[in-house]
């Protein structure tokens, strides 16, 4: 008996070490190529600052949504407050990113307005980001549901998942 399981084995041991191999090279690629790298989250961001001698206050929900191998979108629901007006904002962006080590490169491919969005003053939109513009930055992970953005001053917002 156990020299026909080991004349079986030594006669298919090229195989499953072959197969063992493939699988080996399939799950490295995965996670190397296809698994998203940014996390699934959603964040509030409250801003308040002097913007030519008038208050400026943003209050915006960013949702962050990988978007496929190195694609995202990130989505902007919330309003601001500029002398005296209130405008809304609904914008989806479209990003291309790439990491770095612990850093990560996101570059702005489509900016769109959805119809709600009434902020139509442009240095206002300029604070937002716009198509074409490439943004550094490094994500942290907090602890299982709590992932840090941060720039090169300061951190932007926590982000958190929902599981």
């Amino acid at each position: 008996m156990k020299a026909g399981v080991y004349s079986s084995v030594c006669r298919h041991g090229y195989a499953i070490a072959a197969a063992v191999a493939v699988l080996v090279c399939s799950v490295s690629a995965y996670f190397l190529f296809f698994k998203p790298q940014i996390p699934e989250c959603t964040a509030v961001e409250r801003f308040v600052n002097q913007y030519e001698g008038k208050m400026l206050e943003r209050t915006l929900l960013i949702s962050v949504v990988p978007d496929g191998v190195r694609h995202a979108t990130i989505l902007f629901n919330g309003s601001v407050f500029y002398d005296g007006k209130r405008y809304i904002i609904e914008r989806s962006l479209g990003i291309d990113y790439r990491k770095w080590g612990g850093n990560y490169e996101f570059r702005v491919r489509e900016n769109i307005k959805k119809p709600p969005d009434t902020l139509q003053n442009e240095a206002l939109n300029r604070s937002l980001p716009m198509e074409g513009q490439t943004i550094h930055l490094r994500i942290e992970r907090m602890d299982a549901r709590h992932y840090l953005f941060v720039d090169n001053h300061a951190p932007y917002y926590v982000c958190v998942t929902s599981s």
